[in-house]
């Protein structure tokens, strides 16, 4: 028996009729006709080659196999995370900084810096995981350049005789040690990604990402390495990160302008915002002044009018993180194992350690691989399901296990929002 996909949306507007399907992603203007009849589900109406062509669209199924796409993702989901060929190293030589940026995490904690020995469980670490004859490195922090000679130590450990391909690097970082050093060493050794964060131009920046020692600005600094790293490494990307609320949004328009006067069609080089998760006083939802995700179309459009060229047209997305992948860990300067990137420094959120090469904590491993993987009933009935994310991961594990109250779902889950989206986004095909 056929039935209208629960992935399907059709609607009408200003006597126009649409249909929308997420699973494929089609999205055409169609005929009162072929409207009604998806109204109704009255399908002995329409010929077959129309039957034919709906099903190729996905627009419509059996009724028996209406929940197969959601079952194949799951399926997938699982498959990829215990992939056993790839292991998937998030490294925190250090967690000491030379910012003393005011939202930072680590001026509250005891800086730590990774030495010989756990250097050296390190690479038995990875020996342990037989199956992996790939490894990808994201190098993280604290600041991990103020550890770039334990940086340059573990990548010839890890890159000895017998061990797994080091296939790809990537760091994140504040982008003020960036010294001619360091860049010979991402010369030699390949670099495929660089964040760098932002938080707007000169006095703003300098305002908020400032140094502990110093009084002196940042900003004309990091822009100066930024030129060496576009000029020296031409084949890695650049990610411009700039922390937003909705009191500051500006300040991405100005930094992304900035960027693109300076550096004119350069597509190694991306400028994002990125929405700063600030919590209430309880801890247990964002603040009034952050974004919230089903916020995030509203921003969009505020973007679109100072010149910015965003499609709110939805695109399908990879659900998951590291938390549910089984070969991917934050290691921390003491050998502490994390699943998240935001519990470095949480000694709570601690699952192992890498010379004991076991987890010890391995009721929040559990919650956090299987109980807060995206995945769940209401996935499982909503239209959006194919164009959605899942949502952060760690605020799942949150809002389960600590009575927080997190928005986690797409934005396209309100029907108006995806109605609009689609209108905006993308001129419908005629049908």
């Amino acid at each position: 028996m056929l039935e209208l996909s629960i992935y399907t949306l059709q609607f009408c507007n200003k006597s126009h009729y649409y249909v929308y399907n997420s699973r494929s992603n089609f999205f055409s203007e169609i005929s009162k006709e072929l409207y009604d009849a998806f109204k109704s589900q009255n399908w002995d109406s329409l010929p077959d080659f129309v039957i034919e062509e709906l099903k190729s669209k996905e627009l419509i199924c059996e009724s028996n196999s209406k929940f197969d796409f959601y079952y194949s993702q799951l399926i997938s989901f699982n498959a990829r995370n215990n992939d056993r060929t790839t292991l998937n190293l998030v490294l925190a030589p250090t967690t000491a900084c030379n910012f003393a940026c005011p939202y930072c995490f680590e001026s509250k904690k005891n800086p730590k810096t990774i030495d010989e020995e756990t250097i050296d469980a390190l690479a038995e670490f990875v020996k342990s995981h037989q199956d992996a004859n790939k490894v990808h490195i994201h190098w993280y922090g604290g600041e991990p350049l103020l550890a770039f000679y334990k940086m340059e130590a573990i990548y010839q450990k890890l890159s000895a005789e017998g061990m797994p391909e080091i296939s790809s690097q990537a760091i994140t970082t504040n982008g003020y040690c960036f010294t001619d050093e360091v860049i010979d060493f991402f010369k030699e050794k390949g670099c495929a990604n660089i964040q760098i964060t932002i938080d707007g131009l000169h006095e703003r920046h300098n305002a908020t990402r400032c140094l502990k020692d110093s009084p002196d600005g940042t900003f004309e600094t990091i822009v100066a390495n930024i030129d060496k790293i576009i000029t020296q490494l031409p084949e890695t990307r650049l990610n411009i990160r700039v922390n937003i609320n909705k009191n500051n949004y500006t300040d991405f328009i100005d930094v992304a302008n900035f960027f693109k006067a300076k550096y004119p069609g350069n597509k190694m080089l991306s400028v994002y915002p990125s929405l700063i998760r600030e919590e209430d006083e309880n801890r247990r939802t964002l603040c009034s002044s952050s974004f919230g995700t089903s916020e995030k179309l509203e921003l969009n459009e505020l973007l679109r009018t100072h010149g910015f060229d965003i499609s709110d047209f939805p695109n399908k997305s990879m659900r998951g993180c590291m938390m549910q992948n089984t070969m991917s860990y934050l290691i921390g300067p003491e050998g502490e194992i994390y699943k998240c990137w935001n519990d470095i420094g949480n000694l709570d959120a601690v699952v192992g350690n890498i010379k004991s090469k076991d987890f010890s904590n391995i009721s929040r491993y559990l919650k956090y691989s299987i109980q807060a993987a995206p995945f769940n009933d209401e996935c499982r009935q909503c239209h959006a399901f194919p164009i959605c994310d899942g949502g952060c991961s760690y605020y799942r594990y949150r809002n389960m296990f600590e009575n927080c109250h997190f928005d986690l779902c797409s934005p396209y889950k309100d029907k108006n929002k995806l109605v609009n989206a689609l209108l905006s986004g993308k001129l419908p095909q005629q049908s």
